[in-house]
C-alpha cells in the first residue's frame, strides 16, 4: 500500500526549539533504504514541513534522485558515491527498485508562521512529485498577544488556550482556512482533515459532516485526493478516541468514493520504524467500503494503484495483451500502467538474466540462439513481416549475374555492361596525313611529358671569329627634382626663425 506522508527530518521538537533542517542525499537515501529492508511500503513519498525548508534542499533532492536512477540501473558504486552511503545500502535499494518499489519526494505545505517567506520558491526548485496541503495554525484573539495570533491548536504546549477558544470556533476557523488554501494554492493531496481532533476536540456530528462535504466539494472540483492519516492509530491514544477517529475516516472514505475523489494513505511517520504503520487497519476500512484503488503522487500527478487483483483488473490486462498476475497481489498491472512500471517483475528479471548469459556466451552460441524461433509477440510479428516480404519477392525473376571481364594489365577489371551488347559499325580510319595535330596554346618549352625524363636541348654553337661582348647597361634617367613646398601661415613664420645647425667639431 502506498505511503504518501513521511518526514525524513525527524521527530518534532518543542515549539520554541524547532529550527530549519537541511536535507542531505544520505538522509533521503537511507529513508528509502529502511523501506527496502522490509520491502514495505512499496511506494513511499517524503513530505516534510515548510518550516524546515532550507536553500540546500533542492540540491540534495536532485542528488538523491540521480543516486536512485544509478541504483535502479545497477550501478551500485556510482549510487553509493553519489548518495554518500555504503555499497551494501545501494545494493539493497537497487534490489528494491528492480522488484517494483518506487519513491517520490514532495512537501507538506501549511500556514506555519516560522516558514520562510520564499518557501514556495524552494518547493518549485525541488520539482516535487506531490504537495500535501494542511493547516496547523488558526488566527485567534490571544488574551496576551492580541488579535490574529496564529495558534498551533494541535500542539499540547498550547492546549490551555482551549479555555479561550471553543471547539466549534476552532473547527469553523480551521475549515475556512483549509478550503481557502485548497482553492488558491497548488495542492495534490488534502492532508489529515481531522487534525483539530488530535486532542479530542470534536464538533457535533451534523456540523462535522457539513465540514466534510465542503472539503470534498473543493477536492472534487480541483481533482484532489484526500489523505487517510494513520498516525493517530499507532500512538498512545485512548481507545474511545481511536474508535471515533476510525468511524470518521470510514465515513470519509465512503463519501470520497461516492463523489469520485481519490484516496491517499499516509502514515505521517517521523521515523523509519513508523513507515506504513497501522495500514492493516485502514486496509480493512477500504475493503468494507469496496475501495480497491488508492493514489500515489508521481511527477506532479496522481497515479492510481490497485490494492488487489480483481476479475475486472485481470480482464483489463487480458484485453491489453499483458501477462496476468495471480489474484491477491498487492499491485496489479492496472496500477503499473499508470506508474510506468513493468507488467511482470519476474519476467523482466528473467529476460535480464538471459541477456547476461547471451552476452557472456560465445559467437557460435549466440548465432544458434538467434536462429531458434522466438515465442515473443515482437519476434512473431517480425518473422511474419519477413515472410510476407519474401513471398512478394518470389514472383519476380532474379536479375542475371554480371560477369567480370578481364582486359588490359593484370588485376584491371572492366566495368560490366548493364544489358546486352549493342551492334555498332566501325567508321573507316582516316589517313595520318589528313589528321590535324592539335597543339595546345602552352609553349613547347613548358610542356611536361608524363612518365619521361626531361630532355635537354643542345646549346647553339657560336660562329667563329666573333667574341662575345658584354652588354652595356642602359643609362639611368636623372631623377626629377621634387617640387618645393610652399610655406604659408604659421609654417612660414617658424621657418624664418630656425637657425642653421651647429657644425660638429
Amino acid at each position: 500500500m502506498p505511503d504518501v506522508h513521511g518526514h525524513a527530518k525527524g521527530e518534532h521538537r518543542p515549539y520554541t526549539e524547532e529550527r530549519p533542517i537541511a536535507y542531505s542525499a544520505r538522509m533521503l537515501f537511507l529513508w528509502f533504504y529502511h523501506a527496502c529492508r522490509r520491502f514495505s511500503p512499496r511506494f513511499l513519498m517524503v513530505a516534510d514541513h515548510a518550516n524546515y525548508l532550507t536553500f540546500e534542499d533542492p540540491g540534495a533532492v536532485n542528488t538523491v534522485r540521480r543516486a536512485l536512477k544509478l541504483a535502479q540501473a545497477g550501478d551500485l558504486l556510482g549510487a553509493a558515491e553519489t548518495a554518500g552511503v555504503d555499497v551494501a545500502h545501494a545494493a539493497l535499494v537497487s534490489e528494491g527498485l528492480r522488484r517494483g518499489m518506487r519513491f517520490s519526494i514532495g512537501a507538506e505545505m501549511d500556514n506555519d508562521p516560522r516558514a520562510r517567506p520564499d518557501a514556495q520558491n524552494i518547493i518549485d526548485a525541488m520539482r516535487p512529485d506531490g504537495i500535501i496541503r494542511s493547516v496547523h495554525f488558526v488566527p485567534i484573539q490571544h488574551p496576551e498577544k492580541g488579535t490574529d495570533w496564529l495558534w498551533p491548536f494541535d500542539n499540547e504546549e498550547f492546549a490551555g488556550l482551549y479555555e479561550v477558544v471553543s471547539t466549534d470556533q476552532l473547527w469553523d476557523l480551521y475549515v475556512a482556512k483549509l478550503v481557502d488554501d485548497l482553492e488558491k494554492l497548488p495542492t495534490h493531496v488534502v492532508g489529515h482533515f481531522y487534525v483539530p481532533a488530535t486532542l479530542g476536540r470534536w464538533p457535533a456530528q451534523k456540523k462535522l459532516e457539513e465540514y466534510e462535504d465542503r472539503m470534498l466539494d473543493v477536492a472534487h472540483r480541483r481533482r484532489l485526493a484526500v489523505e487517510i492519516n494513520t498516525r493517530f492509530l499507532y500512538r498512545d491514544v485512548p481507545e474511545d478516541r481511536k474508535k471515533k477517529y476510525l468511524d470518521a475516516n470510514a465515513r470519509l472514505i465512503r463519501k470520497a468514493r461516492a463523489r469520485g475523489v481519490g484516496i491517499a494513505i499516509g502514515s505521517d511517520a517521523h521515523s523509519p520504524r513508523d513507515q506504513g504503520n497501522a495500514f492493516d487497519i485502514v486496509l480493512k476500512l477500504l475493503d468494507d467500503a469496496r475501495v480497491n484503488e488508492v493514489v500515489f503522487p508521481v511527477a506532479g500527478r496522481l497515479a492510481r494503484v490497485a490494492l488487489r487483483a480483481t476479475r475486472e483488473h485481470l480482464e483489463a490486462q487480458a484485453q491489453a495483451g499483458r501477462q496476468p498476475i495471480a489474484p491477491g497481489s498487492s499491485i496489479t498491472g492496472y496500477g503499473r500502467a499508470e506508474l510506468g512500471l513493468p507488467e511482470d517483475v519476474e519476467g523482466v528479471a528473467g529476460r535480464r538474466e538471459g541477456a547476461r548469459t547471451m552476452r557472456d556466451a560465445g559467437p557460435k552460441k549466440r548465432a544458434a540462439a538467434s536462429s531458434t524461433p522466438s515465442t515473443s509477440r515482437r519476434s512473431a510479428e517480425s518473422s511474419s513481416s519477413a515472410s510476407r516480404a519474401k513471398a512478394a519477392r518470389v514472383g519476380k525473376p532474379a536479375p542475371p549475374k554480371r560477369k567480370e571481364v578481364k582486359s588490359g594489365p593484370a588485376g584491371h577489371k572492366k566495368r560490366p555492361s548493364a544489358g546486352p551488347a549493342k551492334k555498332t559499325t566501325k567508321r573507316p580510319a582516316k589517313p595520318a596525313t589528313a589528321r590535324r595535330k592539335k597543339t595546345s596554346p602552352v609553349r613547347a618549352g613548358k610542356k611536361k611529358s608524363v612518365g619521361k625524363p626531361p630532355t635537354k636541348r643542345p646549346a647553339a654553337k657560336k660562329p667563329p671569329g666573333k667574341k662575345a661582348t658584354a652588354k652595356k647597361p642602359a643609362p639611368r634617367r636623372p631623377a626629377k627634382p621634387k617640387p618645393k613646398r610652399l610655406l604659408t601661415g604659421y609654417a612660414k613664420k617658424t621657418a624664418k626663425k630656425k637657425k642653421p645647425a651647429a657644425k660638429r667639431r
